[in-house]
């Protein structure tokens, strides 16, 4: 909520032919709050290339906020519409002739207004890929609306992102995932090699374009998508350029199949048990937890041996190891593979599969302000003060007392929506 301390306010609004590029730059300047009509405002044109990369539009900007004395800018870091109005550039009413880019989306959400009316891959895609707080279900409806020329663009989005990594844009790597989701959703064969090359990627670069999806989508979408074909999901566990984080979500993969498919648990589970033997690197990993996990929810107790012997030797912490193990141990055989299945919900529904997102979240913290993509660093004397906070002592510590054990495959109890194991037990 805007202060009297904000005013005078400069809001600073780029408008283009589409969600790209900016060719015209308005900056509006208000003097106190609820003020319906600026105090004062100025226009730039541009006929070609990008108005915020106009070195001398932005001095010129930089100059009008302050001459009018701003104590605060509001910037937008996106196209914020038609660069025409209404009423003068054509008929009110009307959809302008010169932007069709604009016709059917809400310049808000780059939701499409209308399913009914024409749609490009671009449109949809502006809508997938603008950052927001709420899901884009009316983009989502579009998309399985025009399934065909969208798996086209979903998949020269993949490849592009992942052939330059480095050079993908924010709206890519938003889009990035919405485009693994559908494609796995859809059955796509040509999404199990992108899916590969994502889990594959060096460093943290898989959380870059997928976050929590990595974990929280990786074994069930490896184990939709590869068609029986576990030789790529193999290589990866092996591969020790890896994430090794990417590498434990494709150990995970082969249970998650084994459990769809009970013909192929021995097999799985002699592959485990090689994992554990010999294939694995004899460092401390996280592939060493995934491997543990996987054992454990296919209740592969000849691999449990193997599982001790690397707790031995530190390569898993041999605390979770006996725990773990004992657990099943004692268990009447078949429990927990059953319950283990039962948390597999098949990769079908988008809108569910994305519902967890923490940009989704109520309680998000919305950035409602973000940074115009200035060619420039920001104006000097235009930022706001760093307001400080007195010290407030803690409470007295309470007694701690311990909650009920939750299962590893139950609903983690903070809430989130996650599996214990996934989150908190994590």
């Amino acid at each position: 909520m805007k202060t009297g301390t904000d005013y005078p306010l400069a809001v600073v609004i780029g408008y283009g032919p589409d969600h790209k590029t900016a060719t015209k730059l308005v900056v509006s300047i208000f003097k106190k709050p609820g003020q319906k009509d600026p105090t004062a405002m100025e226009k730039w044109f541009v006929e070609n290339g990008d108005i915020r990369k106009d070195s001398g539009v932005m001095d010129a900007t930089i100059t009008f906020i302050k001459r009018h004395h701003a104590a605060r800018t509001v910037t937008y870091d996106r196209v914020y519409g038609c660069p025409h109005e209404e009423g003068i550039d054509y008929p009110e009413g009307e959809v302008c002739p010169h932007c069709p880019f604009w016709a059917n989306l809400d310049r808000d959400t780059l939701d499409p207004k209308s399913l009914e009316l024409p749609l490009t891959p671009e449109q949809i895609l502006a809508g997938l890929g603008c950052e927001r707080d709420t899901q884009p279900l009316q983009s989502f409806a579009a998309v399985e609306l025009h399934r065909k020329e969208m798996t086209e663009a979903f998949v020269q989005l993949l490849e592009r992102v992942l052939n330059h990594p480095a050079a993908a844009t924010a709206e890519e790597t938003r889009s990035f995932t919405y485009a693994l989701a559908f494609l796995t959703k859809w059955r796509e064969p040509r999404v199990f090699p992108l899916v590969i090359r994502w889990l594959s990627l060096p460093d943290v670069l898989p959380f870059k374009f997928g976050g929590d999806a990595v974990s929280e989508w990786g074994p069930r979408m490896l184990a939709t998508v590869c068609g029986g074909d576990l030789e790529p999901i193999k290589q990866l566990i092996l591969n020790p350029e890896a994430n090794e984080f990417c590498r434990g979500q494709a150990v995970e993969a082969l249970a998650v199949l084994a459990a769809w498919n009970p013909a192929a648990e021995a097999e799985a589970t002699e592959y485990l048990g090689w994992l554990a033997r010999e294939g694995l690197e004899r460092e401390p990993t996280a592939v060493w937890d995934n491997l543990l996990f996987a054992c454990v929810d296919l209740e592969a107790v000849s691999v449990f041996a193997d599982l001790r012997r690397a707790g031995s030797e530190d390569l898993v912490d041999p605390v979770m190891v006996e725990t773990e193990c004992s657990m099943i141990e004692k268990e009447p055989r078949g429990q927990q593979i059953v319950r283990f299945r039962a948390s597999l919900k098949p990769f079908d529904d988008v809108v569910e599969e994305t519902s967890w997102w923490e940009c989704f979240s109520k309680d998000n913290d919305i950035w409602e302000e973000p940074p115009l993509a200035f060619a420039r660093p920001p104006v000097p004397g235009l930022m706001e003060p760093i307001e400080s906070t007195p010290y407030v002592p803690p409470p007295p510590l309470k007694p701690y007392v311990a909650p009920p054990k939750t299962g590893r495959n139950e609903p983690c109890p903070c809430g989130s929506g996650k599996k214990y194991k996934k989150c908190c037990g994590a």
